[in-house]
């Protein structure tokens, strides 16, 4: 059969679209394994770098084994499984990938080798196979060495061009539309069609069988969890709106981590302790007029501030566009004269504006991922800038003050403690070094340090009562300074993140009748998943049949 497709008027036009689909695919597992990685990685330096790498040697080691077993053996049947084992192995990688992470996370590997090693799982075997398809197609192509440059130049550029294409496509048109599984079991279905002309009539049907369970897949097995009322892969980042029925408490997910909470019988109460700090701003400031929020999330302390406080003016700025869409669609913000939200990267809006804020509350960072250019001297500078007189920086940290997870928080302080002249930190659920939690961090520039008396004689004049959190305060000493001050140019917060990782963040939420209690963060969630009966049998399949394409290409390869 394959020597009939060979010598057929198609054959010219086949081959080029299989290197095509086979160049697009690897972009688009590349691409698409940093939106696997992130919900429990973040989107760091360590992400990008494994995926970028390892796709990189998959590749080369590919193009090393096409070229060598082209010459010795260049049939279209060897050709094609290479392709349509590929397409069965990223079938099976989809449907595993949550059991892959659960492993990794298990056994506390971390946010520098935890990417490194789901990379290594999910894309090695792949792009190895797809990188051998174009030397294959080189020499089942060639007719005259008189032509044989030209031959590879033109299927290398046309691989390429499927990168290029794959690129492109599913970052602007695919991930905004359809979710991470959907695409990747699309990716699987089509090296598998792509493939199908040259594989044998068992391997046809095992192909029919392997579509059906990716289409099925895609369609029934990513049923919404329970309470999910809007789910969306964004720009940044994989966002989910969740309901719980029994506290009637609607939460912003974003890449599994919980981000803000309204109450829906009450939408300006606060959920989230670590929130009700923000306004420790007004007892360190006198007549705040202007607050910048970078950072916007669910919108809940933004809008609570606009509920309070008539004469305030609030700024917003969020990098996520479709953050800012859900806040208004789902979590009730609305702006106008006197709060406005801006798209744009925090740094880059200070860069651009020349108003200064009484108040600027960075809540921008995450337990797994925090932008590094929001931690830097040159960035503290940028906000110590558009501070007025008496102006206070409110700053939210998850970490712990002390031990091996403190390394991140300890140069932040000693950074900001080369920019601000005052500096009150305020854990907000215990003293306890070790524990990691929302630190709250209060930097001012102006010389003299508002005293604790001074914050409780203005209680009065603030609508939320902070009384308790004001005797918060840390008492301690912490030696920072044989920690390193983050730069623009040495700023290595992926490594200092890195102790996070595996660990539970404890957050407090206060419930309806003001009683507050401790709860862990959402990642133990994904620890106890299990695969549903149909999932099960896919991966059993899909193992089966892998296996059984792996015997044939060893047999057609000896034989």
């Amino acid at each position: 059969m394959s020597n009939d497709i060979v010598n057929s008027k198609y054959f010219f036009y086949l081959l080029r679209f299989q290197v095509f689909i086979s160049g697009a695919s690897v972009m688009g597992l590349e691409l698409l394994g940093s939106r696997l990685i992130s919900p429990y990685f973040g989107n760091t330096l360590f992400v990008w770098g494994s995926l970028i790498g390892i796709t990189l040697t998959g590749l080369s080691a590919g193009y090393a084994y096409g070229g060598k077993k082209s010459d010795q053996k260049a049939s279209y049947q060897t050709f094609s499984l290479l392709i349509f084992i590929a397409g069965s192995y990223t079938l099976l990688s989809t449907l595993l990938a949550a059991e892959i992470f659960k492993i990794i996370l298990l056994f506390k590997i971390g946010e520098i080798y935890g990417p490194l090693i789901f990379s290594i799982v999910f894309l090695l075997v792949p792009t190895f196979l797809l990188g051998a398809v174009t030397p294959f197609a080189i020499k089942l192509s060639t007719k005259s060495m008189k032509t044989i440059g030209q031959t590879a130049g033109n299927l290398y550029s046309l691989s390429t061009v499927g990168s290029i294409f794959g690129t492109f496509v599913t970052t602007f048109i695919l991930v905004p539309i359809v979710g991470v599984d959907i695409i990747l079991y699309s990716i699987s279905v089509i090296l598998i069609i792509s493939a199908i002309m040259g594989i044998s009539k068992q391997i046809k049907v095992i192909a029919i069988i392997l579509i059906c369970i990716s289409m099925y897949s895609a369609i029934f097995v990513q049923a919404p969890l329970a309470g999910i009322v809007f789910e969306k892969d964004t720009q940044y980042h994989r966002l989910l709106v969740h309901d719980d029925s029994v506290t009637n408490i609607r939460t912003l997910i974003l890449d599994n981590n919980f981000h803000s909470a309204m109450d829906l019988d009450d939408r300006h109460r606060i959920v989230y302790e670590y929130t009700k700090y923000f306004h420790l701003g007004l007892l360190f400031t006198n007549d705040a007029q202007n607050v910048l929020f970078i950072g916007g999330g669910g919108f809940s302390a933004p809008k609570k501030f606009h509920a309070d406080y008539p004469e305030m003016n609030i700024d917003v700025v969020e990098i996520d566009k479709d953050v800012v869409s859900a806040g208004e669609e789902f979590f009730f913000v609305l702006q106008d004269e006197r709060l406005e939200i801006t798209t744009d990267d925090g740094r880059i809006f200070l860069r651009k504006t020349d108003k200064k804020y009484d108040i600027i509350v960075l809540d921008a960072y995450d337990k797994t991922y925090v932008p590094f250019h929001l931690m830097t001297r040159e960035f503290h500078q940028l906000v110590s800038d558009h501070l007025t007189d008496d102006g206070v920086l409110i700053s939210n940290i998850i970490t712990s003050i002390d031990g091996d997870s403190a390394t991140l928080f300890l140069s932040e302080l000693k950074t900001m403690d080369s920019v601000y002249s005052n500096i009150h930190i305020y854990p907000v659920v215990s003293e306890q070094e070790k524990i990691i939690q929302n630190i709250i961090v209060v930097a001012q520039n102006k010389e003299s340090r508002v005293t604790k008396f001074e914050l409780l004689s203005r209680q009065e004049n603030i609508e939320v009562d902070l009384s308790e959190e004001i005797e918060k305060e840390y008492k301690g000493i912490l030696e920072f300074n044989s920690y390193k001050i983050l730069e623009d140019n040495f700023a290595p917060v992926e490594n200092y993140l890195n102790p996070l990782t595996g660990k539970q963040y404890v957050k407090r939420i206060i419930l309806e009748d003001g009683i507050a209690i401790e709860t862990l963060d959402n990642n133990e969630q994904n620890w106890n998943s299990e695969l549903s009966v149909n999932q099960f049998l896919f991966v059993l399949i899909s193992a089966i049949v892998l296996a059984y394409s792996i015997y044939s290409y060893s047999y057609i390869d000896k034989n």
